[in-house]
């Protein structure tokens, strides 16, 4: 389900809609000027807030706007492409509708992953620009404008906003790239690394205060799951993987005899490459999506 989350799209737990302002922390100017001395550095620009306005006040004054990070709640009214739209405050009937003509704002969301629907209310986060062609691929320099020919020639000149985010009534972010359904191998791999990262992290710590029963515990856990990682990889016919996932079975298992023996400088060595394993796979072989979860990657 595509939800809004808390601190950005890493974050799990789905929260109404946040607006989050701050300030990015400003460079001190260093001290001395004499020969030799280093350049005092410009304070950093603070980060706009974001403004909330309506969509008529930026029709009737766009030049306050322009360059401004804003939000806007408005209904949409025409659907122009499957990344542009228009929107204007809610109108009821086609009278209205009729005296709303030309108060609408062309949305421009390069990375929109659902439809909108025609009529419903939408919260839009992004920049407002004077429409432009040019200006948009300036701004959105990975972005391939797909308006008709008729459509930019009536926003030409007229302010638009690049959105980064379109909230719908129900808060779900429909910018957002979700995962597919995940299969059984993805599913296992998941509840997997939910066993590995805090076994790890105890096993650290463990070596670390030179304690052979949470160490030896920790160690058996992480052999445990890597062997079925290993398995897992190795049902996909993906031998990199495997080896992998079978490399950090076997240091789990340095681990586990170095701390029964008393060895913890050996300990200490095969943990190193052990808590390498997960982030190696991670990069070469799962994809994350917008959510915070992961699939296997079609390339592999």
């Amino acid at each position: 389900m595509r939800t809004l989350m808390t601190a950005g799209r890493g974050a799990s737990t789905a929260i109404a809609l946040p607006l989050l302002f701050g300030l990015c922390t400003a460079l001190g100017a260093q001290q001395g000027r004499g020969r030799g001395a280093a350049e005092p550095q410009a304070p950093a620009a603070p980060v706009k807030p974001l403004v909330p306005v309506a969509t008529n006040t930026v029709v009737a004054h766009p030049e306050t706007y322009y360059g401004e990070r804003v939000t806007m709640t408005a209904s949409v009214q025409n659907i122009l492409s499957k990344s542009a739209f228009s929107v204007a405050q809610k109108t009821v009937g086609d009278a209205a509708k009729a005296k709303m003509s030309g108060q609408d704002v062309l949305v421009l969301a390069p990375k929109l992953q659902a439809a909108v629907t025609p009529n419903a209310y939408l919260t839009v986060f992004g920049e407002v620009v004077k429409f432009d062609p040019e200006e948009v691929a300036k701004k959105a320099k990975d972005y391939k404008l797909d308006l008709p020919a008729d459509a930019i020639e009536k926003y030409r000149g007229k302010p638009a906003l690049i959105a980064t985010a379109v909230i719908n009534e129900s808060f779900l972010d429909l910018t957002w790239r979700m995962p597919p359904p995940a299969t059984p191998d993805e599913e296992a791999l998941d509840r997997l690394m939910k066993k590995i990262q805090p076994a790890f992290g105890a096993l650290r710590g463990s070596i670390d205060g030179s304690n052979v029963d949470v160490t030896t515990q920790n160690a058996v856990a992480l052999k445990q799951a890597f062997a079925e990682v290993e398995a897992i990889w190795k049902s996909r016919g993906k031998t990199e993987p495997m080896q992998w996932a079978a490399d950090a079975r076997k240091n789990a298992e340095a681990i586990e005899t170095a701390a029964t023996t008393g060895k913890w400088e050996a300990a200490k060595t095969a943990a190193g490459p052990l808590g390498q394993a997960c982030g190696t796979c991670h990069t070469a072989y799962r994809e994350r999506f917008d959510d915070g979860s992961y699939r296997i990657k079609t390339s592999k």
